[in-house]
This record gives structure tokens, C-alpha cells and sequence, in this order.
């Protein structure tokens, strides 16, 4: 069974339990209502009786003729002395001459059902003409009661029959647009089973119900899985983009080696330095590339208090040595974030070591607190990046200039690694530049950007 055949029948049947139980309810109440007016009615017709007969005397004639003239229409009045015997009993349905009397010392009442038809019984003790103590029973039809106890059943039934059918109607017309958004779930879903492409769902951007938030989380997850598709295709393109020339290099001194290498040393030495150049830049290149595809988030990262002024003096001194250049560090106040000091290492590593790369001089690093981030400004003094290229130096494999880029070494990946760790950090790097006179690259953090 369909949901949508479902939602319907499980609505009206619920709707139909709860008429049933409301209706039964009205029904007995009124029924009960009713049924007790009929008796206290008939109770005060035979009290009314009783009264007037103590008032006519014990004269037997004459309480017969005043019970005559108040029998109800279609009922009797009879008076039951204590065993049984019904000196009076005037009736206009001799039928009713079959109730059998019973005598009651005490006021009584109760409803009896005789030839299929209800009657109101009441019973009142009185002193009869020789001064004993009878019971005149008056019996009185309750024909307002069952007409009107019809009627109320006619009712309560169409009532119910009106009620349900556009009640079934609407429980239809509300599981379509419940199962709306989800059909067309569920019909996105197959073209992208049968088409193999990423698609989203239309989504009311007013609606902020809990269909809306399934729409939302859908389109959420479609957006995440084709970042993961991009990043995987942009990783196959990068990595047969860049690798093929290192291959290239390879397999033409592969070649050479082949031809000449046992004869001619110079050759055999040139051909090993440069497939094993080569090689190296390969293995570097493909680490930086996973480190690239595989991305940083705040799960995998190792955060714990670090110290920007100590780690970014560390690699300075390390860099400055290796470079034999002046890496000059300011510190104004203590520097404390929480972050995985590893990738801020790597990151702190990049950003100067890319000055160095491209500047002949010193470097100027300075460490400070702004509005409740921490900033490192890395300034260089070399080349500088024209401003067209502004946008593009955080994109993978992107060189301001690719002759010195190869003679340095560099991939291309270097300033989108530190991006990334930025980024898994709460943070982000902004740049500004003047072509010639150099560059200031500044790594912005919050101090708390990361929970320990």
C-alpha cells in the first residue's frame, strides 16, 4: 500500500473511532437526560394524582373518577394495595392490563418496555379508603423520548456522513502535499541513479518546515558530494597535468641513458641527476596533491594551546639559516591559539619560505593582536605579484613567474595548502602586493577558533 493510501486511511479511520466515541457519548448522555425527565414527569403526574385524592377524601367513587379524568393519553394510573390487588386500575390500551402490578411502600420509578413500546413507570405510596397504605403506579408512554431519540440517531449519522466525506477528501489532498517533497526526492534521486549527474530539489525558501529542512539537508549533501567529485576530478587533472612533464624528463633521459649512458659518463651523470631530481619533485609534488585532496577539518586536527610567537621564531631562525638571510620576528604580546600546532608549523613554514623564495633579501615577520585575532604579516622585498594575479595565487599550481618557480623548486601548491590549513583553522590569509617592490601575505586566526 501506497504511504499516501496509507496517511488516508490511517486519518479517517482515526477520524471515524473518534465520531463513533463523541456520537456514542452524545447519544447515551441525551438518551440519559431524557429518559430521566420522562420519569421525573411521570413521577410528579402520580404525585399530582396522590395529592388530589388525599384531598377528595377516602371515597372510592370519587378517586376513581379523578384517576379517569388523569390517565395520560395511551398510559394507566392503578392503584396496588400490598398484596398485589389492583382495586382501580383505568387504562384507554386494555393491553397494558398485562404489566404486572407491584406495590412499592416508598416513591420509585423506572422505565419498562412492553409490546416492543418504552413506558415511564412511576410509583407513589397513598392511603386508601380503608385506611391502608397502597401504591398508585401511573404508567405513562414516552413517545417524545423515542421520537426524539430518533431523530438524534438520524443526526448524529448524517452529521457523521458529512463530516467523514470531506474529511476523506482533505486527508487525501493533505498526504499529497505531505508526500509532495518527497516524490520529488525521490524523483531527483533517480536521475541522478540514471543520468550521473549532481541535482537538487526545487525548495520553497519561505517554507520552514520540516519538509523544507529534509529539502535543505538533501541539497546540503548533493552540494557536499559533488565538492568531493570536483575534488577528486580536480586531483586527477592536477596530478596528470603536472606529473607529465617530470615523466617526460624522465623517460627522455631514460632513453638517453639507453643509448649512450655506457658509453659516455658525462651523460650517464647528467641523466641520474636529473631523473633523480625529477623524481624528488614527483614524490613532493604527489604529497602535496593527497594533502590537497584529502583536506583538514576541525575533526582531524590535533588542537591544542600554540604559541604563534615561539613557532613563528623557530622557523624563521631554521629558514634564515638555510636561506643565509635575515628573518627579522616581532612579537608585541603574547601570541596563545588553540590550533594543531603541526599544520600551523606547516603553514608558518610556507608563508616564509615563500618570501624567501622569491626576494633576495630579508624578510620582516610581525606577530599581533587584532580585535581578537591573531595576525602574522610575513613582508618581502622581491619580485612582487602584478595585480591581475592577485586573485589566483591561492589556486592550485598557479605561478606569478614559472621560470623562477622551476629554477626555486616550487609546485604551485604551496600557498593552496596553507589556505586550506587556514581555513580548517577558522581562518583565512589575505594578500597585497606592488610589483617590484614586494608583498605582505597575513595569516588572520581567531584565538578560539578551535574547542581543546
Amino acid at each position: 500500500m501506497k504511504l499516501s493510501h496509507r496517511i488516508t486511511l490511517y486519518s479517517t479511520v482515526t477520524l471515524l473511532v473518534l465520531l463513533l466515541v463523541v456520537n456514542t457519548s452524545i447519544y447515551f448522555l441525551f438518551h440519559h437526560y431524557t429518559m430521566n425527565a420522562e420519569l421525573d414527569r411521570a413521577m410528579s403526574q402520580a404525585r399530582t394524582v396522590v395529592e388530589a385524592m388525599q384531598t377528595t377524601g377516602n371515597n372510592e367513587d370519587d378517586a376513581g373518577a379523578f384517576i379517569g379524568a388523569s390517565v395520560p393519553e395511551g398510559g394507566m394510573i392503578r392503584v396496588v394495595r400490598e398484596n398485589s390487588e389492583t382495586p382501580i386500575a383505568v387504562t384507554k390500551n386494555i393491553e397494558l392490563n398485562g404489566i404486572s402490578p407491584e406495590f412499592s411502600p416508598r416513591e420509585t420509578t423506572e422505565d419498562i418496555t412492553f409490546n416492543e413500546q418504552a413506558y415511564a413507570s412511576a410509583r407513589s405510596p397513598v392511603i386508601w379508603t380503608d385506611g391502608s397504605i397502597a401504591s398508585l403506579e401511573l404508567i405513562a408512554p414516552m413517545n417524545t423520548y423515542e421520537e426524539t431519540l430518533g431523530i438524534l440517531r438520524v443526526i448524529l449519522l448524517i452529521s457523521s456522513i458529512v463530516i467523514l466525506i470531506p474529511s476523506f477528501f482533505a486527508a487525501r489532498a493533505l498526504s499529497r502535499f505531505i508526500l509532495l517533497p518527497v516524490q520529488n526526492l525521490v524523483q531527483t534521486m533517480n536521475q541522478i541513479r540514471e543520468e550521473g549527474s549532481f541535482k537538487k530539489i526545487d525548495i520553497d525558501e519561505r517554507a520552514k518546515d520540516e519538509l523544507a529542512m529534509m529539502g535543505h539537508s538533501f541539497n546540503h549533501m548533493i552540494d557536499l558530494l559533488k565538492k568531493n567529485f570536483d575534488k577528486q576530478k580536480q586531483f586527477v587533472s592536477d596530478a596528470s597535468h603536472e606529473l607529465k612533464t617530470p615523466l617526460t624528463v624522465i623517460c627522455s633521459y631514460a632513453r638517453l641513458l639507453k643509448r649512450w649512458g655506457m658509453e659516455r659518463p658525462e651523460v650517464l651523470e647528467e641523466a641520474v641527476n636529473a631523473i633523480d631530481s625529477e623524481s624528488r619533485r614527483m614524490k613532493e609534488m604527489t604529497n602535496q596533491m593527497l594533502a590537497l585532496a584529502s583536506g583538514e577539518t576541525e575533526e582531524t586536527l590535533q588542537v591544542m594551546n600554540v604559541d604563534l610567537c615561539r613557532l613563528t621564531s623557530e622557523i624563521a631562525k631554521k629558514l634564515g639559516t638555510a636561506y643565509q638571510r635575515q628573518v627579522d620576528v616581532q612579537c608585541s604580546e603574547e601570541a596563545v591559539i588553540n590550533g594543531d600546532e603541526g599544520k600551523l608549523n606547516q603553514l608558518l613554514f610556507i608563508l616564509i619560505d615563500n618570501g624567501l623564495k622569491y626576494s633576495e633579501e630579508g624578510l620582516t615577520v610581525n606577530v599581533k593582536k587584532v580585535d581578537g585575532s591573531q595576525h602574522v604579516e610575513v613582508r618581502d622585498f622581491g619580485i612582487g605579484i602584478p595585480e591581475e594575479d592577485l586573485h589566483s595565487v591561492f589556486e592550485r599550481f598557479f605561478r606569478v613567474d614559472k621560470a623562477r618557480t622551476r629554477k626555486t623548486g616550487g609546485t604551485g601548491l604551496g600557498l593552496s595548502i596553507a589556505m586550506a590549513i587556514a581555513k580548517s583553522h577558522k581562518g583565512t590569509i589575505k594578500v597585497e602586493s606592488e610589483e617590484g617592490k614586494g608583498s605582505v601575505f597575513t595569516l588572520i586566526l581567531p584565538e578560539e577558533g578551535l574547542r581543546l
